[in-house]
């Protein structure tokens, strides 16, 4: 039996991994848009909706999205990919003289904006670790790191979304008392998530879910920016915006009623693949949306995401303080896409998994060339489905 690990590897290998994590179908509009029919509902019982808009959201809070200065350490240029490329496919090429690595095969099929989608025999070892940049990842923060891949992961089960029950392996193993509040999906682009609340961590958690059908993955590779509407001069990929945009109004009134209800809670947002690029766009606007929502009492952890936006839209974020984690593991091509050279950018602080058992904290904010970014463009789609030993996929069939 195919295994749904490779399934998803799959369906990103066809897709082109990165915005082919996305789609929206021009008949959006014509979905049925319940956003707003559970508001009566009681806080603690679970809901679910499709939607395609969002509307009757709070104001943003002007103080909250001024656009952020470039920051003094961000040096002369972000691009710190490009340097690497070269060198490492020049060593690729002096070391495999009957196997020449072309930089400009953009329409290969083993390759994605010049990246490997399977790793190459002979490709150039990954380096021992640089002390000035990365720092050994404590116990403390791996266990975290573990928990909330896990819980990201839980986003693929079935029985989670669409059905809202908190009864797989990792539901009952890292959330036992969790109880979900609201599932949210938008049939225009696949986009999945839920919202669960667990008392005895008093914390709320958003999650949504990664790439794991082929309605996510069937428009052509682009990597199209588009203003990011919440803060002037930031860019963001179209594909990410548009599908963020048709769950927003359906999980945000949820949020709040929870806050109202159970004041004191912390947040955390997180998802896999596509699912951390809506993590990111998600804790952006409750920050920007409450004031009750601040870098103290919310933190974003992603695994495997792909570059959300511009470096003005990376800048604004960190901006914001508030903790963002983005987990890397070895060589998965996703987070390395779209390409620095397009004009993208991470936020946040890195975590490299640079091989099982050992974790990285890349201390430089934003993108270190020392850390994920030494080993491209020899990357691989296969590192992108298995984080902190575990599936993301593990129970898409369940």
């Amino acid at each position: 039996m195919v295994s749904t690990a490779y399934l998803i590897s799959q369906g990103l290998h066809l897709c082109v991994a990165v915005s082919c994590l996305l789609i929206h179908f021009t008949d959006a509009a014509s979905v049925p848009n319940n956003t707003h029919k559970d508001a009566k509902n009681d806080a603690s019982k679970p809901s679910s909706s499709n939607a395609t808009f969002f509307d009757g959201l709070p104001p943003l809070i002007p103080d909250r999205v001024v656009p952020a200065r470039k920051p003094r350490n961000a040096g002369k240029s972000y691009d710190v990919e490009t340097p690497n490329i070269e060198r490492n496919v020049q060593w690729y090429n002096e070391h495999n003289p009957d196997q020449q690595y072309n930089l400009t095969r953009r329409s290969d099929a083993d390759t994605v904006g010049g990246f490997t989608l399977d790793l190459p025999e002979n490709a150039p070892p990954i380096q021992p670790s640089s002390d000035d940049v990365m720092i050994q990842a404590t116990t403390s923060q791996i266990n975290d790191f573990k928990k909330y891949s896990a819980i990201a992961g839980t986003a693929y089960c079935r029985n989670v979304v669409p059905k809202s029950e908190w009864n797989c392996v990792s539901c009952l193993q890292y959330v036992p008392d969790g109880k979900i509040i609201k599932t949210f999906t938008s049939l225009a682009s696949d986009t999945n998530g839920f919202l669960l609340r667990s008392d005895k961590e008093k914390t709320i958690y958003l999650v949504f879910r990664g790439t794991s059908s082929f309605r996510n993955a069937i428009t052509d590779l682009k990597f199209d920016k588009v203003a990011y509407p919440n803060v002037k001069g930031a860019l963001v990929h179209k594909g990410f915006l548009e599908s963020y945009n048709e769950i927003i109004s359906s999980y945000f009134p949820a949020m709040q009623e929870q806050l109202t209800a159970f004041a004191g809670y912390n947040i955390v947002v997180t998802g896999h693949s596509l699912g951390g690029a809506q993590a990111v766009l998600a804790g952006m606007d409750l920050y920007q949306r409450d004031s009750r929502i601040t870098s103290k009492n919310l933190k974003i952890f992603t695994n495997g995401m792909p570059r959300v936006g511009s470096p003005e839209f990376a800048y604004y974020v960190d901006s914001t303080k508030i903790p963002l984690y983005r987990s890397v593991n070895e060589r998965d091509i996703v987070p390395h896409l779209p390409p620095q050279s397009f004009g993208y950018l991470h936020p946040g602080v890195e975590a490299w998994i640079k091989s099982p058992g050992s974790v990285y904290i890349c201390s430089k904010e934003r993108e270190s060339k020392k850390c994920s970014n030494s080993i491209v463009p020899f990357t691989s789609i296969s590192d992108h489905s298995n984080y902190y030993n575990t599936d993301q996929g593990n129970c898409l069939s369940s």
